[in-house]
């Protein structure tokens, strides 16, 4: 598969774009600049969607959004639930409701991790191309970010398939994972783009964005957990429920979970300009025989494994010659 970024050259034509570097940090050969008839892997990646990598942000957002509304009517329409602004999670606990949400969040998660998954790959080929050294920190604070997402994702699918009124452990670990590493992503993800965009190119627009809505995503977190703590205690304690005295309390901390969900959306579409610098070709598959197999394995095998084959054969030479003696 190759990964490349295309770079615009302020010497030519500005409409002219140039193909600068793939995925190895190697200038693409004219091998991979030919047109190639599209195969069955153009189809499956969404052949359209390769060099309109910028509609992903947009679709994991509107996809995610949408599976939030759809449970939500799906619940007030069925009687599962009060219309005045549940718990996102509340909106899945009962069928059919929790059928769509889960499956609609499950593909949503994969789609997150996708955009993830391609700004570390953005960024890393951009540090290449600034030849930034391999041994830099900021290799490795992109691929700690790359990790951090997968798990988020993977949180983000235990809400789904996990109900909390059912499954309460593994349903607020899932969140915990979803909301809590969400929020360090897109910090890390800000100082990435410091380095990237202000500290190596002066264009710091993306960045303040970047931080208003990370720093909007945060008051909202923090709005939202001290809001449910509070509801959660008063509520054990027996000092009221949600529909009396403990109303205003557990409406706050419904509506800043649903902005904090709202917010971490508009963040991904923040990935949209950079995305639409990125290109993906289909994955080359090559056939490879038995004769070529047996090569490569003759190759692989370490110098000291056949130098002490070549010990032992001598040894027993030696042992064979004394007993015919």
């Amino acid at each position: 598969m190759t990964f490349e970024i295309i770079e615009m050259d302020t010497s030519k034509d500005p409409n002219e774009t140039t193909e600068f570097i793939n995925n190895d940090g190697c200038r693409p050969t004219d091998e991979d600049k030919k047109e190639k008839p599209p195969g069955i892997m153009s189809f499956l990646c969404l052949i359209w969607l390769k060099r309109r990598l910028w509609l992903l942000p947009i679709l994991t957002a509107g996809w995610l959004f949408l599976s939030f509304w759809v449970s939500y009517i799906i619940a007030v329409a069925n009687n599962h639930v009060e219309p005045n602004f549940p718990y996102i999670s509340h909106t899945a606990i009962e069928a059919p409701e929790r059928c769509v949400f889960g499956q609609m969040v499950n593909i949503g998660a994969v789609m997150l991790f996708m955009n993830i998954l391609l700004r570390y790959l953005y960024i890393k080929t951009s540090l290449v191309r600034k030849t930034i050294k391999f041994n830099s920190r900021w290799y490795k604070i992109n691929l700690t970010c790359l990790v951090l997402g997968f798990f988020s994702a993977f949180g983000l699918s235990m809400v789904a398939n996990f109900q909390t009124e059912v499954q309460r452990a593994p349903h607020y670990v899932g969140a915990g994972l979803a909301f809590g590493l969400g929020m360090i992503i897109c910090w890390i993800q800000c100082a990435i783009s410091w380095k990237v965009h202000y500290k190596l190119n002066n264009k710091p627009v993306l960045l303040i964005i970047q931080i208003v809505v990370a720093s909007l995503l945060t008051i909202s977190a923090l709005i939202f957990g001290i809001a449910k703590g509070i509801y959660k205690a008063r509520q054990h304690a027996g000092h009221g429920t949600k529909w009396d005295v403990l109303r205003q309390v557990y409406l706050t901390s419904t509506i800043s979970e649903w902005i904090l969900a709202i917010f971490i959306l508009i963040f991904t579409l923040t990935f949209i300009p950079e995305f639409k610098r990125i290109t993906i070709s289909d994955p080359q598959v090559e056939l490879v025989s038995d004769q070529e197999i047996r090569v490569i394995v003759d190759e692989s095998t370490p110098v000291s494994q056949a130098n002490g084959s070549s010990v032992t054969d001598a040894e027993e030479g030696r042992n064979t010659t004394s007993t015919t003696t």
